[in-house]
Formats: structure tokens, sequence, C-alpha cells
């Protein structure tokens, strides 16, 4: 019996050795962290609409707005098309989960701020 009971000992000091025993006060608070898709760049642009049919349409009616013209590629992407004078300019945009994400970040500023104006709106209309 006193084997079991030294034993039992043993055990719990070893438990609450290997555990810290922390009264909880020395704990940081740890600010929320971006969770983003590793497939997405940095540049992407973040809209918290997950709904892909949501982010079509409105993508859709900011190109129109600022004379891009949209082609439906896959159901989350489309290729914009714009050209001014004698030049064309090219992006596709795909989205998906939240974010518009742009394969010509420097020529497409003005449909990137239009996208983010529609959905602002929307949301707001909502």
């Amino acid at each position: 019996m006193k084997k079991i009971l030294t034993i039992t000992l043993i055990s719990i000091i070893t438990v609450m050795i290997s555990s810290g025993c922390k009264d909880g006060s020395s704990v940081t608070p740890v600010e929320p962290q971006e969770v983003r898709d590793a497939k997405v760049s940095k540049e992407a642009l973040y809209v918290g609409v997950h709904d892909n049919e949501k982010l079509s349409k409105a993508i859709k009616k900011a190109a129109k707005k600022t004379g891009w013209k949209i082609t439906e590629f896959k159901s989350n992407e489309v290729l914009a098309e714009k050209t001014e004078a004698e030049d064309t300019i090219s992006s596709s945009v795909c989205f998906s989960h939240g974010y518009v994400e742009f394969s010509n970040n420097d020529d497409t500023s003005d449909l990137r701020d239009a996208i983010k104006e529609e959905l602002s709106s929307n949301t707001a209309t909502h």
C-alpha cells in the first residue's frame, strides 16, 4: 500500500511540474492574426464578401462603370480588358473567400477602386 501511495505522489508531482502550474496572470494577450490563403498575394483586395456570385456581380458592375470589358473565364475568375488610345490593358481577376486578386495590379487601380466602392455600397444597402 505504501508503494502505491509513493508512486501516486510521484506521478502527481511529475504532472504538476510538466504542466508548469501557471496561474494565468503571466499570459499576454495575442492580437488576432489575419487568416490568409497561402496562394493569395499581399496585393489582393480583401473585401469581406465570401459569396462568389455577389463578388462576380460587383466586379461586372464596377467594370462597366470604369470602361473595362469582362470576359467570363472560370466560376471564380474573369478576364478584364480595357483599351486606351492604342494600348490594351488586360488582367485576370480572381475572386474567392473574401478577396479579389489582379494579375496586373499596376494598371488596374481604377477597376480595383470601383470594385471596392461597389462592394461597400452593396453592403451599406443590405
